[in-house]
C-alpha cells in the first residue's frame, strides 16, 4: 500500500473520531461514545483479520474483498499473489522448455550427488541406460550401471585425465565414451556419449594393423635370414651393402613387434589380469639389459625401493619401463649419465627415468604420446627409434590408472615420471598369513 493511501485513511479516521467526540460532548456521553466506537472498530479489524487468516489456511479460495484501509490490504494481497502466479508459470514454463531441450539431447545425462546417487536425468539416460525415472532417482548409479571398470573410474576421475570407453547396458553392439564434470555442492554431470562408429572404424584399424604387422613379419624374417647367409667377410663390395639391408630389415621387424604390441594394448579382448608385480626384481633384469645395449658408453644408475611393488600386468609394465630406459639410452649420449628411481611418495609408487640427453624443446612435449609423432627427423634416424614407445607407455599407463609426466629443456636432458595411484601399491595381507602360521605352529621346511 502507497503512503498516499495511509495518510487518506489516517485523515478520515481522525475526523470519524473527532465527529464523535462533537457528538459525545453534546450529548454527555463523551467517553461512552468513544468506547462504543473503539469496540466496533477493533471487531472490524478482527473480523477482517479472521477472513485473511481464513484465505492464507485455504489458498484455493476467492480472495477476499473489503472496504476502507482492509480493501487496500487485500487488493495488494491480491496484486502480489497474482504477481507470484504469473512467475510461476513462468517459471514452470522455463523449466518445462528446459525439460524439453535436455530430453531432447542425444547423448545421455545425468547427475549425481557426491554419494554417487542420482538427482536427475534426460530421456536418453533412461533409453541407453535402462534407467527409470523417477523410480531410480536416489539411486547410486554403480548400483544401476553394472559394467566392469565404470565403477572404479567413477572413484578415480578426480585424479586421472581421460574418459571412459564401455557397452552400453542395453545394447552390447553400442558403445558409449563417458565423461565427469564436476558442478557446486560436490555433485557431477556424467555424459554418455554415443561413439559405436567411431569404435569400430578403431577396432577395424587396429585389426587392420594387427594383420599387416602379422603377414609382414614372415617375409621380413625371410629376408633377412638370407641376408645372414649372403654375407661373406671376404667380399667387401657386398658386405656393405647388406649390412645396411639388415639394418633397415632389422628397424622393420622393430617396427612390426611395436606395432603388434600397440594393437595388443589397445584390444578389448585382450587384457592381463592384475596380479603382484615385484618392481625391484623387473628392473633389475632391465638394468641387466640397459647395460648391455650400452656397453659402458653410459654412466646408469639404479635407485630402487625393495619393498615397493604394484597390483597390476607384469608383462605391460616391463614393456612401458623398458621403452623408456631404452630411450634415455638412445638419445643420451656418451659419458652421459642416466638415473632410474623406483620409489613410493605421497601420490603413490613412483618411477622417474633421469637422463642429461640433448632434452627435447617445449613445444613438441604434449605430442610425444602419439603414434609416429617424430621430434625431428635427424634424431629419428640417428635413434633407429620406430615412434610408437612412448604410445605404449601410455596405453600401458592408462590401463594402471597412471599418469605419465615429462620434464625437459633442450641441451639439458629429460626426465619421465610414471605416477601410479596409492591404491595400485600391492599390500600382502600379513595378518592371513600370521593366521595361517598360528594354525599350523608344527608346520616347517621338514614338515
Amino acid at each position: 500500500m502507497t503512503s498516499t493511501g495511509w495518510k487518506r485513511h489516517f485523515w478520515r479516521l481522525l475526523a470519524a473520531l473527532a465527529a464523535l467526540a462533537v457528538f459525545g460532548v453534546a450529548t454527555g456521553w463523551l467517553w461512552q461514545i468513544l468506547l462504543i466506537a473503539l469496540a466496533g472498530l477493533t471487531a472490524w479489524n478482527f473480523y477482517n483479520l479472521w477472513r485473511l487468516n481464513t484465505w492464507l489456511d485455504q489458498p484455493g479460495r476467492t480472495e477476499p474483498a473489503g472496504n476502507g484501509i482492509w480493501g487496500r490490504v487485500f487488493d495488494g494481497i491480491r496484486h502480489v499473489t497474482e504477481s507470484h502466479r504469473h512467475q510461476a508459470d513462468r517459471y514452470e514454463s522455463r523449466i518445462r522448455e528446459f525439460q524439453d531441450l535436455t530430453h531432447s539431447i542425444p547423448d545421455a545425462t545425468l547427475v549425481i550427488g557426491e554419494n554417487d546417487e542420482i538427482t536427475w536425468g534426460n530421456q536418453a539416460a533412461q533409453d541407453r541406460l535402462g534407467l527409470k525415472f523417477p523410480a531410480d532417482l536416489g539411486q547410486a548409479i554403480t548400483h544401476l550401471v553394472r559394467v566392469p571398470g565404470f565403477s572404479d573410474w567413477l572413484d578415480v576421475k578426480d585424479h586421472v585425465q581421460g574418459d571412459f570407453e564401455m557397452p552400453s547396458p542395453t545394447n552390447d553392439s553400442q558403445w558409449l565414451q563417458v565423461s565427469a564434470v564436476p558442478i557446486e555442492s560436490g555433485r557431477r554431470l556424467i555424459v554418455f556419449r554415443d561413439i559405436t562408429r567411431v569404435h569400430n572404424l578403431e577396432q577395424v584399424r587396429r585389426d587392420f594393423v594387427a594383420n599387416i604387422s602379422h603377414e609382414l613379419r614372415t617375409p621380413v624374417t625371410v629376408i633377412l635370414g638370407y641376408l645372414e647367409l649372403l654375407q661373406d667377410p671376404t667380399d667387401d663390395t657386398l658386405s656393405d651393402v647388406i649390412e645396411r639391408m639388415q639394418s633397415q630389415a632389422v628397424q622393420m621387424r622393430a617396427l612390426l613387434d611395436d606395432l603388434l604390441e600397440l594393437s595388443r594394448l589397445q584390444s578389448d579382448e585382450i587384457q592381463g589380469e592384475e596380479h603382484e608385480v615385484d618392481v625391484p626384481a623387473l628392473l633389475g633384469q632391465l638394468k641387466e639389459q640397459a647395460e648391455e645395449v650400452s656397453r659402458g658408453r653410459h654412466h646408469i644408475r639404479f635407485e630402487v625401493d625393495p619393498e615397493v611393488r604394484l597390483s597390476g600386468v607384469a608383462s605391460d609394465l616391463e614393456s612401458a619401463f623398458r621403452n623408456l630406459i631404452m630411450n634415455a639410452i638412445n638419445y643420451t649420449p656418451e659419458e652421459g649419465e642416466i638415473t632410474v628411481v623406483w620409489c613410493n611418495t605421497d601420490d603413490g609408487p613412483k618411477l622417474a627415468v633421469r637422463d642429461t640427453g640433448i632434452g627435447i624443446p617445449s613445444r613438441h612435449i604434449p605430442r610425444l604420446t602419439e603414434r609416429f609423432y617424430r621430434v625431428g627427423s635427424d634424431r629419428a634416424r640417428q635413434s633407429g627409434g620406430t615412434g610408437l614407445g612412448l604410445a605404449i607407455v601410455k596405453h600401458v599407463l592408462n590401463a594402471h590408472r597412471a599418469r605419465l609426466l615429462i620434464h625437459s629443456e633442450l641441451g639439458e636432458g629429460s626426465e619421465f615420471v610414471c605416477q601410479f595411484p596409492r591404491e595400485s601399491e600391492f599390500k600382502p595381507q600379513r595378518s592371513l598369513i600370521g593366521e595361517s602360521e598360528d594354525r599350523h605352529p608344527g608346520a616347517g621346511p621338514g614338515a
